[in-house]
């Protein structure tokens, strides 16, 4: 059974979290550190945050592990600490679980480029895949394949994640905005990505980071138009960033950030999942629960 979309049907709408990399940065986390670290690193802090994104409201949570396939890991010389990082962070959100709620494994791109640009080998991505999904599966009740700017990338993410489980997969692509509509920086189409992903036999097809709030109101639209049957998921960013003492700041706030979201759910007709990418905290989860709890009671 599919368990991700029985809640879906439940509920018509579930809420994800919002950004990890954000809040540990907020605590210290060192520019250039890989985040992934702080599950073995700091793992109190990074189950705090588990914590508040549950207490906001969040139906769902993923774990902090998003640059911990082997591939990822290597540029960082952690290659060795897959398991232990994957397998911590995953212990660490189902320790404090609630009853009722669903934990996402969290799979991020390998930082490497197909030919001309890189020299990154499919088989080679699939099976940096395959071994971070093994270490993950058993703990996690779906996969969040998240902020892929290739289509090809993803389909190795898909196809490594199949491999091990048949879990059900949220597949997220990151899309600039363009005068001629969404592209990935890699020139891949709005459109060619949902097909390619509708014919991978996913459970929900996503978009994330990248944009803020206010740009992903005119994305849904344009995925909604060429999606009509499968769930979908967004999790925008808190607007842009700007530089502040040397550091990318996001400065969008959560009553700016939910009224964008509220627009994005007057437009869905369909079952959905809202959250927030870089910049986005508790608070802003907070807002938009409330704002789920009324339509719900309204």
């Amino acid at each position: 059974m599919d368990v991700l979309l029985d809640h879906l049907n439940k509920k018509g709408v579930l809420l994800f979290d919002g950004s990890m990399g954000t809040q540990l940065m907020l605590r210290g986390l060192n520019q250039g550190e890989i985040p992934d670290i702080w599950n073995i690193k700091k793992p109190n802090v990074v189950q705090e945050i588990f914590k508040n994104y549950f207490a906001a409201g969040s139906d769902l949570v993923q774990t902090a592990t998003f640059r911990a396939n082997p591939i990822a890991l290597k540029s960082k010389n952690y290659e060795n600490l897959i398991e232990k990082i994957n397998k911590s962070s995953a212990s660490l959100l189902k320790g404090i679980c609630p009853e009722g709620k669903l934990i996402v494994g969290d799979i991020g791109p390998s930082g490497i480029f197909f030919p001309p640009v890189g020299e990154a080998n499919f088989d080679e991505l699939v099976s940096s895949f395959k071994q971070q999904a093994k270490v993950l599966a058993p703990y996690i009740d779906a996969f969040h394949l998240e902020t892929f700017s290739d289509i090809q990338e993803m389909k190795a993410a898909i196809e490594g994640v199949k491999k091990i489980t048949n879990k059900p997969i949220i597949a997220s692509m990151t899309y600039n905005k363009k005068s001629r509509g969404f592209f990935t920086i890699m020139g891949d189409t709005l459109k060619n990505n949902i097909t390619e992903l509708t014919e991978a036999k996913i459970s929900v097809i996503g978009a994330n980071c990248t944009l803020g709030s206010t740009d992903f109101i005119e994305l849904f639209k344009d995925m909604r138009t060429i999606n009509d049957t499968l769930p979908m998921s967004v999790k925008p960013n808190a607007g842009q960033p700007i530089l502040q003492n040397g550091k990318l700041v996001y400065k969008q706030s959560p009553e700016e950030f939910s009224k964008d979201m509220n627009a994005i759910l007057n437009l869905n007709n369909g079952l959905l999942i809202i959250g927030g990418c870089c910049g986005t905290s508790p608070d802003h989860i907070k807002l938009l629960r409330q704002i789920i709890n009324q339509r719900i009671s309204g």
